[in-house]
């Protein structure tokens, strides 16, 4: 099964997100930034999307984390309706937050991924997702700039 790693800092945010992207088929996984690349070392992804939540300069700066350590993972920018016009280079996509593109555009990445591994869904999703460690983001704080 295909995995998506959902990257933000507001975690109402990624939950809804999180539910959005369950229909894809894919297994999602659900982090702060901080968590972000300890768990990029230590498991495999095929997607991640960076939700707009983040600040520009560290969606940046993952974008080279994972440019440079999995070159074959495909990255999703999200950014609010008025950002539609920037995009980070070295992502594969921006997106709306909007649902219906969210999905069309993250099955666009999975469906052409060297070694498709998407299984549709045929059964309900579990109202939560054991995979989504949103409970972690409300206890994480942010660093003052």
């Amino acid at each position: 099964m295909a995995r998506i790693l959902l990257v933000g800092e507001d975690s109402s945010l990624l939950a809804t997100r999180a539910e959005v992207l369950k229909r894809t088929g894919a297994n999602i996984t659900c982090v702060s930034t901080h968590q972000a690349k300890p768990l990029l070392e230590s498991e495999s992804f095929d997607i991640i999307v960076l939700c707009h939540s983040l600040p520009e300069t560290v969606s940046s700066e993952l974008v080279e984390v994972v440019n440079r350590g999995w070159p074959e993972m495909k990255i999703l920018l999200v950014v609010s309706p008025v950002g539609l016009e920037h995009q980070i280079p070295g992502t594969d996509l921006t997106s709306s937050g909007e649902p219906s593109r969210l999905i069309e555009q993250t099955k666009y990445l999975l469906e052409h991924l060297p070694h498709h591994r998407l299984e549709l869904v045929t059964k309900e999703a579990p109202l939560s997702d054991p995979n989504c460690k949103i409970a972690n983001l409300k206890t994480m704080s942010m660093p003052q700039a």
